[in-house]
């Protein structure tokens, strides 16, 4: 995918992003206004081309926003190596989807790199958001459901932080969510269900297992869901329907689960997602020993100051639910609702539960990890809206989004401080680090490549599979229970792979290890000795020692 060269952005783009702030918001004005929905085909477009517009300066930043894209694409050029997961490539608590789906975008003829990922994320994040939409249509009038999203929109469209914007590992699964979510609607509404959708809806339901190991409570509770609403539609044919769920899920995850087995991986698969993935909360968060239930008490003020411009999203969803509850806050009016669409808004608040407690266990509260807030929150905002209809003043409270963004950007202006992060002169000038360069003199692209640190962009950079399974080496450096089958499986991958060059990252900018003199490759034993016998020290830049095989 090449991007035209004299497409250029500046720290400041102020006409690019008037353009922006002024269609998103007549856009919205219009639907607030007029009270009548804009043709699907139009909606869809437009907000297409408003948040493509919006993008471009990410889609030509050819340079990693956040460590996971780095740890991704390096697994999915990996693959193209050796197609074995847990053989070639450990995807720690993302799951193997994310990965193989930037391998299939490789293998179509797409470079793997960063311009592709931050494609790839955008369309995954549209994706999310049309099932949203397509649920609300359902539940509330359209001309509603198309304001609803419009805040979703304008979020992705207008932020900034590198957390949210790039290929991060919650999107397919969301995507998966969402999917689900509206197949669950649609049978309510339509109270019939087919054996395609059935099946789809299983199908889906076992992949996000394969997506990212925080989403399968999610899942667990869709799953449950669809259950219970089969009964209530459809008792007669419950059994038939809730086998074909059932089976559907057994068929794909047996499925995987022979995958595994007759590759000889099925342990490792156990090990490494499920056992060492449960583990990460108590040996990889700092504040892990603190009470879940202090970190629920204290949820608000966690959001407002983890998660950044992500509290802009939330905006409309609190201010109208905060109307709501004062204007219809009454046992009447709320079993109405709770009982309405097959309980299905009792369902949404039980997800919404639970995406809180799935952000909380573990006690570290990566930003990214929020996301999946925002598919409740998206729909509940419907519910608000569709029960403030008198006065339609309050309908104007879903600008707070796009609002909080212009004054932020006004404010920057001001201080002179840049409107866009990303911008395209420096991406062009530091595609390809000092390291990378250094590593390119000893080795060719397609060779096999090892890195003792967190420095997965290196991959990336020189497009040299990984040589190691674990291209971040946190859980084979650092004090765990499991550190030891970690550390010896590293050990056994250098022996099978033989990289061409060992790269020890580890320095004072290092993510979690960030002192050498501890976690440097000479402090373990066996390791020290592998690249003392088979590696020369060729160079040292900016304190990433390179050494190159004998």
């Amino acid at each position: 995918m090449q991007f035209t060269s004299w497409l250029d952005f500046g720290s400041s783009p102020i006409f690019w992003w008037l353009i922006g702030h002024i269609f998103l918001g007549s856009f919205t004005i219009w639907l607030i206004l007029k009270k009548q929905p804009f043709t699907e085909l139009f909606f869809i477009s437009a907000l297409f081309l408003c948040s493509g517009f919006m993008r471009l300066p990410i889609f030509l930043y050819n340079l990693p926003l956040n460590p996971d894209e780095s740890q991704m694409l390096a697994q999915g050029l990996t693959i193209t190596f050796d197609p074995l997961i847990y053989r070639s490539f450990d995807p720690t608590t993302s799951g193997p989807i994310n990965t193989y789906l930037l391998t299939l975008v490789h293998l179509l003829g797409f470079p793997l790199n960063f311009h592709t990922a931050h494609v790839l994320s955008w369309i995954i994040t549209l994706i999310a958001i049309y099932f949203l939409y397509k649920t609300l249509k359902y539940l509330v009038p359209t001309y509603i459901a198309q304001l609803t999203v419009v805040p979703t929109v304008a979020f992705f469209s207008f932020a900034q932080d590198a957390n949210y914007i790039h290929y991060y590992s919650e999107g397919i699964a969301s995507i998966l969510l969402s999917y689900c979510i509206f197949l669950l609607v649609r049978w309510g509404h339509l109270k019939t269900f087919t054996i395609t959708e059935l099946i789809a809806f299983g199908v889906s339901i076992t992949v996000i297992v394969l997506c990212k190991i925080q989403a399968i409570p999610l899942a667990f509770i869709l799953g449950v869901w669809s259950l219970v609403l089969i009964f209530m539609v459809q008792k007669k044919k419950w059994v038939l329907y809730a086998v074909v769920i059932s089976g559907s899920v057994a068929v794909v995850g047996g499925g995987w689960l022979l995958y595994m087995y007759v590759n000889g991986l099925l342990d490792d698969f156990f090990l490494y997602y499920i056992i060492g993935n449960a583990q990460l909360k108590v040996h990889f968060s700092d504040a892990s020993h603190r009470s879940p239930w202090l970190f629920l008490a204290r949820f608000p003020m966690i959001i407002y100051q983890t998660t950044s411009e992500l509290n802009h999203c939330f905006f409309p969803f609190v201010v109208l639910g905060f109307v709501f509850i004062i204007k219809h806050f009454s046992k009447t009016v709320l079993t109405k609702i709770a009982q309405s669409n097959h309980y299905f808004w009792a369902m949404m608040v039980g997800f919404l539960l639970m995406s809180i407690a799935v952000i909380i266990r573990t006690g570290s509260f990566y930003p990214h990890h929020f996301l999946y807030l925002i598919i409740p929150c998206c729909l509940l905002t419907g519910l608000f809206l569709q029960q403030l209809t008198f006065p339609s003043l309050w309908k104007w409270g879903v600008l707070l989004t796009q609002l909080v963004f212009f004054g932020e950007g006004i404010k920057r202006l001001i201080n002179h401080a840049p409107l866009n992060a990303y911008t395209t002169a420096y991406s062009r000038q530091n595609e390809l680090g000092p390291v990378s360069k250094t590593i390119l003199k000893y080795g060719n692209p397609g060779d096999y490549l090892a890195v003792w640190g967190w420095s997965c962009e290196y991959h990336v950079e020189t497009q040299m599979p990984q040589g190691v399974n674990e291209n971040h080496s946190v859980r084979s450096a650092m004090k765990h229970p499991l550190q030891s089958e970690y550390y010896q499986r590293y050990l056994r991958d250098l022996q099978r792979t033989k990289p061409k060059v060992f790269v020890d990252a580890m320095t004072s900018k290092t993510i979690w290890m960030h002192d050498p003199k501890i976690y440097g490759h000479q402090n373990y034993p066996e390791l020290a000795k592998f690249v003392a016998e088979n590696y020369t020290f060729k160079e040292e830049i900016d304190s990433v020692k390179i050494y190159v095989a004998r």
